[in-house]
């Protein structure tokens, strides 16, 4: 089943053929001719986006403070009263003091990628030669963009114009606000946003704005809009020594409340109209940092200089009667993007202690190292600013009982400094949880007889462990606890002791579909086994991805005879089912190749024999390559509270690891026709990707890269090169036969015709199959759409069929999960999950497209065809 780019006849969800007739009239539209083949078909790029905020929202409230710079303190007075002080601080970016749900949905809040509006307008510039601000916003004007799926699509739909022209795009949020008018469609070059500001606070919305770089009319991925922040935002909060009484309005008077904001130059110009802006509180004077002015209470203005007779007035109780405070800030800057906090305070006579913690960021239950920091100092009225020395203790018991020694689980943090006026950084770092599990794979991975040592570890590639070079391949299988390592060769080029050549050449006639010999990352052609024999210099070995947490670790490169190996560890806490990929790399960090580590308790070698409509048997591995069981993880919270103390100021953060339960359902890795490496499973349970995890223990559910490699020999060279990017171009390599197969010139054969090849993605012992092998799970050995013409029962609680192992009997059954899906070439996100999936096979149709059994719970095509570059299943066969 084909799955291919032509809009005429499918949309880009790569739908099913429902019927036999539909796919003999489509194949048959596909190069004239091509048999009984099934075809997909997939639509050139709409256009869409991927929206970013500038300048995350920091949480400047109880124990997250973001370190900011005093810049000024002047009196508030009222005649009568205990003068108030008012102190400007300065942040270098918009920032949220408050947590999310401390202001009501109907409130105007600043926003963040997380609370990003739901729509924003987006202006398109199509144009050919150079920008010169004449262009007109003719191939979109004020668009509405929403999120669909993962997607940021306008809802005007359109596709990329092609490479005959560059393209342009600005946008704005939120869409729709009178304050916030775009200029019209008539106005050349780039646009502008006439800014209004409202005077109720509510309306006075967060203003983004972003404007790409100039980029190709044949882009076709998602285009990166960063947003910024146009506009400043003001906030009040209390001082120390704060009297106590409650504020009952602010006003900012005399203040600019119209421009206009230029895409062109990102900044503002027009400023004027000088009006006040007030609001009615009822905010008691609190701690220091409480605030005064809620989130939903922060004031959007236009940034500025402040004219004269600018003035902050502030209407306070203390108990005796209302007071009116002011204060000038005349002359002084709001800078855009910026968030200004004035801090009211009763006393400036004093000394007053700054004491700034920023927290280190929430760990998860994989642990990690996070960065905080620490201003400490105090300073008088006159601006004398003196650092104060500070110390840590720590808390387990939620602040009752406080000690100098950390918990165990926090493995690093610093607990004492000389304090500063600027923010000194510092790490912390708390070590993994050991979850529990209630897999029965994970307690026999555990109570597994732990193999190696970390001086002599077991050699893969040797049926004993033993030093001796047996058999390699581009897979191992791992089933217990201890250390282990690897050659550095060329997939399967070492064969029962011997160089196997016939791995890495082919004796198909020569020609331009035929690779010979294989190619290494530098596309030379590969000569003997070991990488180091072929020009190679290995420095380190890295860890690419793990779909575990702390599954492989203490990963390294040994130098030795013939290039040495890669050794690792796989831990007795942390053992359970999972994937990882190893890279070797050289002095300047290029990829020379790379290895799947399979982690399992399932005995592929107890294969199952299943026999084809041609009555040829094959010895099929009883699970999918890369496959993992479902498994239930447990991981408890922990958290500890940290006082810092200097002098007579404190504050208090609490370093958490938070608690995690999570199911992970069954699933494989995936691959692209023609390559060795695999790609991340994902999890149908959850519904996104299953979680995997990079060299620094990050996890993610990030789908992988896609990146559009050239054809041919570039193509070969970047799959080795980049083994966890996804080759973008639906044709894969577009050019080789042979690639899983290294005698194939052909399109179709049988199994004793597959000679595995380095390319070959299969633990030892095992290949990819012929594409004559699953011919015996139909009765007419070709595709079937109905459910009685294929040779097995559906089993519904494992989305999956149990195939009779020969076609004439009905004892033995091979289970092949069916609704698996597939990774999408274009996006590197999963296609068609809980519906249907491909398996691959070691043949190719043509120079475009492999081979696959094509499976779901109503339609089986043994001998179906699929574009190389989309990310399928693979079930291995004994060579």
């Amino acid at each position: 089943m084909l799955k291919l780019d032509t809009t005429a006849m499918y949309k880009s969800e790569c739908l099913l053929f429902r019927s036999l007739a539909s796919t003999v009239l489509v194949l048959f539209l596909f190069l004239f001719s091509c048999n009984d083949e099934n075809e997909r078909i997939r639509p050139s790029d709409r256009i869409r986006f991927t929206p970013r905020v500038q300048n995350a929202w920091v949480d400047l409230g109880g124990d997250r403070q973001k370190a900011a710079t005093r810049s000024s303190v002047s009196a508030l007075q009222a005649e009568g009263t205990i003068p108030l002080f008012l102190h400007t601080l300065y942040a270098d970016s918009i920032a949220s003091p408050f947590d999310d749900d401390t202001a009501p949905a109907t409130r105007a809040v600043p926003r963040n990628r997380d609370n990003m509006y739901d729509t924003f307008g987006i202006s398109a510039y199509s144009y050919t030669g150079a920008w010169d601000g004449t262009q007109l916003p003719d191939f979109m004007y004020d668009a509405s963009v929403a999120k669909k799926g993962s997607s940021w699509i306008p809802d005007s739909n359109p596709y990329w114009p092609g490479d005959a022209y560059k393209m342009k795009f600005f946008a704005y949020a939120p869409k729709g606000s009178d304050a916030y008018r775009l200029s019209d469609r008539g106005s050349a070059g780039a646009p502008t946003i006439t800014c209004a500001i409202p005077a109720d606070v509510a309306e006075q919305h967060d203003l983004l704005v972003a404007a790409s770089t100039e980029i190709s009319g044949n882009t076709n991925t998602s285009v990166d809009l960063l947003f910024h922040h146009a506009l400043t935002a003001i906030r009040f909060v209390c001082g120390s020594d704060m009297k106590a009484g409650t504020v009952k309005s602010v006003t900012l008077k005399g203040v600019n409340s119209v421009g206009v904001y230029r895409f062109e130059t990102h900044a503002w110009s027009g400023i004027g109209t000088v009006k006040d802006f007030s609001q009615i509180l009822t905010s008691s004077a609190g701690a220091e940092n409480s605030p005064i002015t809620s989130e939903a209470q922060t004031f959007m203005m236009i940034p500025q200089t402040l004219p004269d007779n600018a003035k902050i007035e502030i209407v306070f109780d203390d108990g005796t009667g209302e007071r009116i405070l002011t204060g000038n800030i005349a002359g002084s800057e709001w800078p855009m993007g910026n968030t200004v906090t004035y801090k009211v305070s009763t006393s400036s006579l004093n000394w007053e202690y700054v004491l700034t913690v920023n927290p280190p960021a929430g760990f998860s239950y994989t642990g990690g190292t996070n960065n905080y920091s620490v201003t400490s100092y105090k300073e008088n009225s006159k601006g004398e600013k003196v650092p104060v020395k500070w110390k840590a203790q720590f808390s387990t018991d939620g602040g009752t009982t406080w000690s100098d020694t950390k918990p165990d689980w926090l493995t690093a943090f610093t607990t004492s400094g000389e304090g500063g006026m600027t923010a000194a950084s510092f790490n912390a770092t708390v070590n993994m949880q050991n979850g529990t599990s209630s897999s029965p794979h994970a307690v026999a991975l555990k109570e597994a007889t732990e193999k190696g040592s970390i001086s002599i570890p077991y050699n893969l590639s040797n049926s004993r462990g033993e030093a001796a070079v047996e058999n390699t391949a581009n897979c191992y299988v791992v089933g217990a606890p201890g250390y282990y390592s690897f050659p550095l060769v060329y997939g399967n080029a070492i064969k029962n002791g011997k160089n196997n050549s016939a791995a890495y050449t082919s004796t198909a006639a020569s020609g331009p579909d035929i690779l010979n010999p294989f190619i290494n990352h530098a596309g030379n052609g590969i000569t003997d086994p070991y990488l180091t024999n072929n020009g190679c210099v290995p420095t380190k070995a890295e860890l690419v991805w793990q779909d575990a947490p702390a599954l492989v670790t203490d990963i390294k490169y040994n130098n030795g005879v013939n290039g040495g190996n890669i050794s690792f560890k796989i831990d007795k806490n942390t053992i359970q089912q999972g994937n990882a990929v190893i890279s070797i790399k050289d002095n300047h960090n290029i990829v020379l190749w790379s290895w799947h580590i399979w982690v399992t308790d399932e005995n592929i070698n107890n294969t199952i024999e299943v026999t084809n409509r041609q009555n040829i048997k094959y010895q099929f591995m009883p699970v999918n390559l890369g496959w993992c069981d479902g498994n239930t993880f447990t991981y408890a919270e922990r958290n500890c509270k940290v006082k810092f103390i200097a002098e007579e100021a404190v504050t208090i953060i609490t370093v958490k690891q938070t608690a995690r339960l999570f199911m992970i359902g069954g699933g494989n890795t995936f691959y692209q026709w023609g390559r060795k490496d695999p790609f991340q499973p994902y999890d149908d349970i959850t519904d996104d990707n299953k979680i995997w995890y990079d060299k620094t223990g990050t996890s993610f559910t990030d789908n992988p890269v896609v990146e559009s490699f050239t054809y041919g020999i570039d193509c070969i060279k970047n799959y080795i090169l980049k083994p966890n990017i996804i080759q973008e171009q639906r044709l894969g390599d577009n050019t080789y036969l042979n690639l899983w197969s290294a005698n194939n010139s052909k399109n179709s054969s049988n199994n004793n015709l597959v000679v595995k090849t380095i390319y070959d993605p299969c633990p030892v012992g095992f290949k990819t199959p012929a594409d004559d092998a699953f011919t015996g799970f139909t009765k007419s050995g070709s595709f079937e759409n109905i459910k009685t013409a294929i040779n097995g029962v559906w089993d519904e609680n494992e989305k999956g069929w149990n195939l009779y192992c020969n076609p004439n009997e009905t004892e033995t059954q091979i289970f092949f999960p069916a609704y698996a899906g597939w990774r999408d070439y274009l996006d590197g996100n999963m296609g068609n999950v809980g519906r249907e999936c491909f398996y691959w096979t070691a043949m190719s149709i043509g120079q475009f497209a492999g081979r696959c059994l094509f499976i779901s719970q109503k339609v089986l095509d043994p001998r179906s065809i699929s574009n190389r570059a989309l990310g399928n299943c693979v079930r291995p066969i004994r060579e």
